[in-house]
């Protein structure tokens, strides 16, 4: 039998007063002991505690899964000729020391240039506190009096966001620690442990079902629409709290990984449908103006940091990250997006990239302070893909071109509708998916679901390049790294420090993985890294 005792309410909300800087909700009973008394209390707790802060960054980073984009086949690293030590205030904490997530290292947390190895439950743990905070939430809120017309839309729309955001943080844990949904296997492949009580739990937690986990994640998402339609998102923060078109998408997205295609299409067009927000169009794609910024209507839902859009990461130089060339052949000459979204040569400090760089994708102001999160946004062309996708698997294939198009018609120039079937089809939709969604933390998940695709399954061999630098600036070396088709790295281990304390047995494969191939040394000085190797 379970030992559980109740997990005090005070310590959380003492956290979102600090957050919040709000004083006047909490009645202070003790010094570590006060208490909610009104809904609204409760929505104070929801902003500061559980949705995820936008925050001040000029880099990837370890915390709340801002690696994601680092991982997957649009990224590289640039390559330069001129030299910088300026370059290496971007190499040592950004690409060296993300170097376990990007080689797909067997210790995530391995710097490159020392051979340290960092945490790496940083992102878990922030996760499960959240997750924690949304079930006390979920819990004291039916003791809480809601007379007023007020107080009730707040009852409503407080737990439609905190049963919005417990999904959304469980649909990341699942696809980060979990294996792809499969039908024919998530009831036995193992995820991630489901908490959902506000108690805590004194024996140790074991690994749900993939299967258990989405089950989880639908029945939030269906009681969050249900009471989001009663209670609508507050206008004045639109876009920055869940609503229920975030819901919809969410939906749309998640029965698109189940390959529950019906329902998949279905949500995809609730986002279509509504009035609130509407596909951005090739006249927000001009010329010096930035894309994904709070004001397109494209933009549904965002939240928490923009990992990439510091001033000097992804600039293509050496000792930074690049895009890849694959990608940017993937975009014609008259789409928009293929000049907004990359840029040729850009000039950092009188030096010019050799590679491709991000260009005006997102916006930056305030130090690098974007207000749209290159991880957690939803957007309004997700639905059109999603619908293209849905359709194309129940073979409406009308139905998906004519989604396909409406995208396609909205961001290339003298434009003309196209008309594909079967797997030609699919592969068009694949291909516009990352040309649209391309720096938005959706690609790796993508590939991990291609791979179970029951109708037109889709693997590649993915190939890192690691340029590395000196403490100069100097080009040092070239490092390839590979990723098998269907490696076990596309699934991340569960944290050490989680398998210790659980004494979780079962944990995900991985295994050391190797350069696959090694440049000349330009300066004849051999790298650390290389006796590793050859020792």
């Amino acid at each position: 039998m379970k030992t559980m005792k109740r997990l005090s309410i005070f310590p959380v909300l003492l956290a979102a007063l600090l957050l919040t800087s709000c004083s006047d909700f909490l009645e202070e009973y003790s010094q570590d002991k006060i208490t909610a008394t009104e809904v609204s209390h409760l929505d104070e707790v929801l902003l500061g505690s559980v949705y995820l802060p936008s925050i001040k960054l000029d880099g990837p980073s370890s915390s709340y899964f801002g690696f994601l984009n680092l991982l997957d086949d649009d990224v590289n690293t640039g390559r330069s000729n001129q030299t910088s030590g300026d370059l290496w205030k971007v190499w040592q904490p950004y690409v060296s020391g993300l170097f376990g997530y990007y080689a797909w290292q067997l210790e995530v947390g391995k710097d490159y240039e020392s051979g340290k190895v960092a945490g790496d439950d940083g992102s878990w743990k922030d996760f499960y506190t959240r997750i924690n905070v949304t079930n006390v939430i979920l819990d004291e809120i039916q003791d809480m009096p809601h007379e007023t017309d007020e107080d009730d839309a707040t009852f409503y729309r407080v737990q439609g966001e905190a049963l919005f955001l417990r999904a959304q943080f469980y649909f990341m844990l699942a696809n980060l620690y979990g294996k792809a949904y499969d039908p024919q296997s998530c009831a036995t492949d193992l995820c991630v442990p489901l908490k959902l009580t506000p108690y805590v739990q004194t024996e140790k937690f074991e690994r749900s079902t993939v299967k258990e986990v989405y089950d989880q994640i639908v029945a939030d998402l269906e009681m969050a629409e249900q009471y989001l339609s009663q209670s609508p998102q507050l206008e004045a923060r639109r876009g920055y709290r869940a609503s229920l078109e975030a819901v919809n998408l969410l939906q749309s997205r998640v029965y698109l990984y189940m390959q529950q295609w019906a329902k998949a299409e279905e949500k995809a067009q609730a986002v279509i449908d509504s009035p609130n927000n509407s596909l951005a169009t090739i006249d927000m794609l001009a010329d010096d103006a930035d894309f994904l910024t709070e004001n397109n209507s494209d933009v549904i839902f965002s939240q928490g940091s923009n990992f990439i859009s510091g001033a000097s990461i992804f600039t293509g130089m050496v000792g930074d990250y690049c895009v890849t060339n694959e990608l940017y052949s993937l975009y014609e000459e008259n789409d928009k997006r293929k000049e907004a979204f990359f840029e040729h040569h850009r000039q950092i400090n009188g030096l010019l990239a050799d590679s491709l760089g991000l260009h005006r994708k997102y916006h930056r102001e305030d130090s690098y302070r974007a207000h749209v999160s290159d991880v957690y946004t939803l957007r309004v062309s997700e639905a059109y893909l999603n619908k293209a996708e849905a359709c194309a698997m129940q073979n409406k294939e009308g139905e998906a071109c004519n989604a396909f198009n409406a995208l396609r018609k909205n961001r290339i120039s003298d434009y003309s509708d196209e008309t594909y079937t079967g797997e030609e089809l699919m592969k068009q939709i694949r291909d516009e998916r990352r040309r649209e969604l391309c720096f938005e933390g959706q690609r790796w998940f993508d590939l991990r679901r291609y791979a179970v695709n029951p109708t037109y399954p889709f693997t590649k061999k993915i190939l890192h390049i690691l340029n590395t630098i000196t403490d100069k600036g100097v080009y040092r070396l070239t490092r390839g790294y590979v990723l098998e088709e269907r490696d076990d790295a596309y699934t991340f281990p569960i944290p050490r420090s989680v398998v210790d304390f659980d004494e979780i047995k079962n944990n995900n494969p991985r295994v050391k993985r190797l350069p696959a191939f090694t440049s000349i040394i330009s300066d004849g000085r051999e790298d650390e890294n290389e006796k590793d190797d050859k020792e």
